[in-house]
């Protein structure tokens, strides 16, 4: 399919004629409609001709994506405009995946914040220098000390096979502006009890990318340590939302229920409470 076509102000120009599918041509046409709102939530540092853009080619790319019902994708698209992160692009801040309500049997658009995302709006606080994390492998050099003179000792092993060996922990480290440092370590066994608890825990970045889920593990766990912002808590509580069967809904901005509902979608079909991935 040929790229969409936007306007200066980032709204969808419908084509002459196209081959998308239902599905897609409702949720671009939300897209459309709602371009000045999502313009105004985006940060400088996207347009809002990008995001149109990339919103579309996710839901061109990710299957099952356009069948999720109207009020949750808009949902979590007016999301990612308000906490500033791109979905599903080689940026890997957020990704948008489907899931299945097994109450209702509908599919549900839903967020979830990746760890170069999560490091991201880390970054924005403002009180933070760098923040980083990484994968300790069997033949690692390390050890952990807690007390009054924490520190982690890391060398890695230089053989060959080193990106074959099993990760056996990872950790996310802090640097305050205002002085310190700060760490979280988290042993296999640490971030298997965490994967259990996730809805996607047999399939998708779980499965495909697990290096990447350990380390944005980490970084969530190193989060209580950290000073709050606002976008924090909120990518948080809307990623956390599906894993503690809570409605999609409670967990993003105020102001999102009340464009959804000023846009007449009925907002009772947007939980994200038993949801489960999408089959494949």
């Amino acid at each position: 399919m040929s790229t969409p076509q936007t306007d200066k102000s980032g709204q969808i120009v419908k084509a002459a004629s196209s081959n998308i599918t239902t599905g897609q041509e409702t949720l671009a046409a939300l897209l459309q409609k709602l371009g000045p709102e999502i313009a105004r939530a985006l940060p400088r540092h996207i347009t809002a001709d990008r995001m149109a853009r990339i919103a579309l080619t996710a839901l061109r790319t990710t299957k099952d994506l356009d069948k999720c019902t109207p009020a949750s994708f808009i949902a979590c698209i007016m999301s990612c405009a308000q906490l500033g992160l791109e979905p599903n692009t080689p940026l890997h801040q957020c990704v948008l995946i489907p899931r299945k309500n097994r109450t209702k049997g509908t599919l549900e658009c839903t967020l979830i914040v990746e760890y170069q995302g999560q490091l991201d709006l880390s970054r924005r606080s403002g009180e933070l220098g760098p923040v980083y994390a990484k994968a300790v492998r069997k033949g690692d050099e390390f050890r952990v000390q807690y007390g009054t003179k924490p520190l982690i000792h890391h060398i890695p092993s230089e053989s060959p096979s080193r990106e074959d060996q099993e990760i056996t922990h990872v950790y996310a480290v802090a640097e305050l502006r205002s002085g310190g440092t700060v760490f979280e370590v988290l042993s296999r066994s640490q971030v298997e009890s965490r994967r259990a608890r996730s809805a996607a825990a047999t399939e998708g970045p779980w499965v495909t990318d697990y290096e990447a889920m350990a380390l944005k593990t980490a970084i969530r766990a190193l989060w209580k340590w950290l000073p709050k912002s606002a976008e924090m808590a909120r990518a948080a509580a809307i990623e956390e939302a599906p894993e503690q069967g809570k409605p999609l809904l409670d967990a993003v901005d105020p102001e999102i229920v009340g464009l959804l509902q000023a846009q007449g979608l009925d907002i009772s079909e947007a939980p994200a409470a038993l949801a489960e991935p999408a089959a494949s």
